[in-house]
């Protein structure tokens, strides 16, 4: 990722951040940085925060600690962008340098009101957890102004330590917040709270308390409404896994419904996951100038083995996706500005496909490869990425389990997971394979995999840390045909 930077202004805590990023930069560095994707200067990125479109550009706030590749006490780090490909470092927006965040200024969002910019972030003191607003008359530049929602405005069975990820947003006269908390049980739960003017807050509901179903908190909750449906985002800690879904120790989720803004009642028509991969958590929307709902989205896992860390740098972003809902469901598509970027495009057709099939020019780690598959009568049938003599990525189709699998376990590096979770190397998502076909459309960049099958209906995210650039595929036990296949370089 080529970024450029400015680097002024800010309070003391975000000063002494942007000069050490000026000199440590050069000491960042490894094999496995990415081009196109959003990354940390330095140091250590998690969550969004505040995407939001404000002063003639995008804003991507993010969670960040420049001191080390590793989650500590948490900063806002600041990107902005005007086609979410190329990324601008803007200076550090936020550090934990006051009384109310001195133990950190974590997750939350951003809203334009009068011309100016505010962020509404949690923070955090002592172990208790508030809900504070900065403000910026240019974008940049961000000034605390405080508190405006503190663990006396829960309701009652709450914890206090467990309040989190303000998503503001507006309805007719109100602005109103979601946030993730927990109950004194450990029930997970979503409160709802409204404000005429972004300061004095008043509590309006409970929007969902998950009965135990997971064990901790609703992290990162996102809303919006789109086509006439509304839809909520969380990130839920230790989700019950369903079959193949919520496999990962922490899951990202979707639901569809209307929202009773007034009494604070969300009538849910249908929950799923949102990608069905290894490294997606958080995710956060915009809406567009042009109409479009674009989220974005960490793109790594808690609990896991970093490879990037002994590099300087851990974290980075997906490719920002644009949503859409159909037939009920949310589907996913990657930006559209990403097809400005495409280089030496490559094309086949019907291809006979055996054990391994290797086509001129089909190879990198910086591409875009949009086919689609005859599955035809072999039990399994997909592509191998990343090939390096016995190391490789796969994505395939098994007949036998009806799934599209994403297997990293030969990528030459073992991610080490949490013990809740069976492995972190191989995840799988159902998807229909009507007339016996499947379309994929798989983006790489230098270390991440990010596969969108049949237009989205799912996705799967991961980072796969294998040197080579091989690309072959293949079918086995019966005939499989590649109908179509269109290669492009990604150059930024």
């Amino acid at each position: 990722m080529k970024t450029t930077s400015t680097m002024a202004g800010g309070s003391y805590g975000t000063k002494i951040a942007d000069l050490y990023i000026v000199h440590n930069l050069a000491a960042v560095g490894g094999n496995s940085r990415h081009t196109y994707h959003v990354m940390p200067p330095v140091g250590w990125m998690n969550d969004p925060n505040g995407f939001h479109e404000a002063f003639g550009k995008y804003h991507l706030f993010y969670q960040f600690y420049p001191y080390a590749p590793s989650w500590a006490s948490m900063h806002w780090g600041h990107y902005t962008t005007e086609d979410f490909v190329k990324w601008k470092l803007e200076p550090t927006a936020l550090a934990p340098d006051g009384k109310d965040d001195c133990d950190g200024c974590y997750s939350g969002s951003s809203v334009v009101k009068d011309g100016k910019l505010y962020l509404v972030y949690t923070s955090v003191a002592a172990g208790k957890q508030t809900q504070s607003l900065a403000v910026s008359s240019d974008g940049v530049r961000f000034e605390k102004l405080g508190v405006i929602i503190s663990g006396d405005q829960l309701p009652e069975g709450c914890l206090k330590t467990d309040f989190r990820d303000p998503k503001v947003f507006k309805r007719g006269r109100y602005y109103y917040l979601l946030a993730g908390g927990m109950s004194e049980a450990g029930e997970g739960m979503l409160l709802l709270y409204r404000s005429l003017n972004l300061i004095d807050w008043e509590f309006v509901n409970v929007l969902r308390k998950d009965g135990l179903t997971t064990r901790g908190i609703y992290e990162c909750p996102d809303f919006f409404e789109l086509g006439g449906t509304d839809v909520m985002l969380a990130s839920p800690q230790g989700y019950r896994t369903d079959d193949w879904r919520y496999e990962n120790e922490q899951s990202s989720v979707y639901m569809l419904g209307k929202l009773d803004e007034k009494k604070g009642v969300f009538e849910k028509d249908y929950e799923d996951e949102i990608d069905g991969g290894f490294d997606f958590y958080a995710p956060q929307t915009l809406k567009t100038k042009d109409g479009r709902i674009v989220m974005i989205a960490w793109m790594q896992m808690w609990h896991r083995l970093f490879p990037t860390a002994k590099h300087g740098w851990a974290g980075a972003m997906i490719l920002p996706r644009e949503l859409s809902v159909k037939d009920g469901k949310l589907y996913q598509s990657p930006v559209r500005e990403i097809e400005r970027y495409r280089w030496n495009p490559v094309r086949f057709e019907n291809v006979t496909l055996g054990s391994r099939n290797e086509l001129t020019k089909v190879n990198g780690t910086k591409i875009e490869l949009c086919f689609s598959l005859d599955l035809g009568t072999a039990k399994r049938v997909g592509v191998k990425l990343y090939q390096s003599g016995e190391h490789d990525a796969r994505i395939y189709y098994d007949r036998e389990k009806d799934r599209v699998i994403f297997d990293r376990s030969r990528m030459g590096v073992e991610i080490t997971h949490d013990a809740e979770e069976k492995d972190a190397a191989v995840r799988s998502v159902w998807v229909s394979t009507k007339d016996n076909r499947l379309d994929m459309r798989i983006f790489l960049d230098v270390s991440s995999c990010e596969v969108f099958l049949n237009g989205g209906e799912r996705t799967m995210t991961g980072n796969v840390y294998s040197e080579g650039g091989g690309v072959s595929f293949f079918a086995e036990g019966g005939n499989a045909k590649l109908i179509t296949l269109d290669k492009y370089d990604i150059v930024v």
